[in-house]
């Protein structure tokens, strides 16, 4: 009697720090909360305050921007980044009639049950207020999601072609996924504008 019972003590002091380390295991595993649909509105109604602030800044004549808004009452944020660079001046070259810059824009979301950022830049050459040639390159990143684009450049007159980015971003463990927009306006007088900014499922 004695022997069994030393050996049943022994088999549970043997599963107890088995389910422990499960236990602290699964704990530490990270996990994705998905926003309700009130927190994404509220995340788009940061992001539309956000544009307005940004476009005065930009006519007001800057060019290197970080803006950032609390989202609603949640413990997250969203963040705009812009900037705009004289690519003539940066390598040096002499001055031409034809201007080239570089534009960038970026979104992120932090802290609002999903972490991810879209980027979108490229560089844009201007004439006599007439853009002469456009390029788009979109950076994506996100924890825990697969990333995918589709980015495409719209020819509204010679003096104005709008760069449309949108992202997808899909959880599979989760699933969940979500789009973002990003759309930045280029003008032949060598200004640009972020006209859209935004995020759904």
């Amino acid at each position: 009697m004695k022997k069994t019972l030393v050996l049943f003590l022994m088999f549970c002091m043997f599963l107890i720090p088995s389910a422990a380390f499960a236990n602290s295991s699964t704990d530490q595993e990270p996990t994705v909360k998905e926003p309700t649909a009130e927190e994404i509105a509220q995340l788009n109604e940061a992001l539309d305050k956000l544009i307005i602030e940004a476009n005065k800044k930009l006519e007001a004549g800057e060019t290197n921007l970080f803006l950032e808004e609390k989202v609603g009452e949640t413990d997250g944020s969203v963040s705009l980044t812009f900037s705009l660079n004289d690519t003539k001046q940066k390598a040096g070259l002499q001055a031409s009639a034809v201007t080239p810059k570089a534009y960038r824009a970026s979104v992120g979301y932090d802290g609002i049950g999903f972490d991810f950022h879209h980027e979108l830049g490229g560089t844009f050459t201007y004439e006599n207020g007439k853009i002469k040639g456009a390029t788009k390159d979109v950076a994506l990143t996100g924890v825990f999601y697969s990333e995918s684009h589709n980015t495409w450049i719209d020819y509204l007159d010679p003096s104005v072609w709008v760069v449309n980015s949108e992202g997808l971003f899909k959880a599979f463990k989760y699933g969940v996924e979500y789009k973002t927009s990003l759309v930045v306006g280029l003008y032949g007088s060598g200004d640009y504008r972020i006209l859209q900014a935004n995020v759904g499922n």
